[in-house]
């Protein structure tokens, strides 16, 4: 019967006579697997030992503003003002959100990817810069003026046009941000 290791950096677990020189998870070197019969079944030390705060802080947002487009839609269609009050307290974690997200980002930048200076950083960082703004400018606009929906006018415009491009940031920030993911594991599990 095949032994089974399991990598204490991402929990994945591999059936071999031997570890694998690298996890095709995360890419940790066989130096970071153990036997299973080894492992000390611990929730809170496993949690511990393996969090990562930039893929959880990064996840806020990119769950919140599809949600608040949702909710907007809802608005629209319903005329809820509910959901439109929702949306405004989404934004608001949101921009208490992103500051994290950033930091922890480039904490992980300089940790995992040396700081090298590839245009895919760049753009990562820009990207949340921007959607930091446009959430700013939304919470601006609405904390301002709670009828702004209601109301119409150019203020409203602005607030939906933020809204969206908030949006076109969570969709890039994901993309980009699996790309990174992907090559490093690649390069990381031959």
């Amino acid at each position: 019967m095949p032994r089974r290791w399991k990598c204490m950096v991402c929990g994945y677990i591999h059936e071999g006579e031997e570890p694998p020189e690298n996890c095709p998870v995360c890419g940790a070197d066989r130096s970071q697997f153990v036997l299973v019969e080894d492992v000390k079944v611990n929730l809170l030390h496993d949690l511990v030992d393996t969090f990562h705060l930039h893929p959880v802080a990064a996840h806020f947002p990119s769950g919140l503003v599809p949600t608040c487009a949702l909710f907007l839609l809802l608005f629209f269609v319903t005329g809820d003002p509910g959901l439109e009050s929702a949306v405004f307290w989404l934004l608001l974690v949101v921009a208490a959100v992103i500051p994290v997200s950033l930091g922890s980002g480039i904490y992980s930048w300089q940790k995992h990817f040396d700081g090298q200076r590839a245009g895919i950083f760049y753009k990562k960082i820009g990207l949340a810069l921007t959607m930091m703004l446009l959430s700013l400018v939304a919470l601006f606009l609405r904390h301002g003026n709670p009828d702004l929906l209601v109301a119409g006018g150019m203020s409203r415009w602005l607030y939906l046009l933020c809204l969206t491009g908030m949006l076109g940031c969570v969709v890039l920030l994901g993309h980009y941000g699996s790309k990174l993911v992907f090559q490093w594991r690649g390069q990381h599990s031959s």
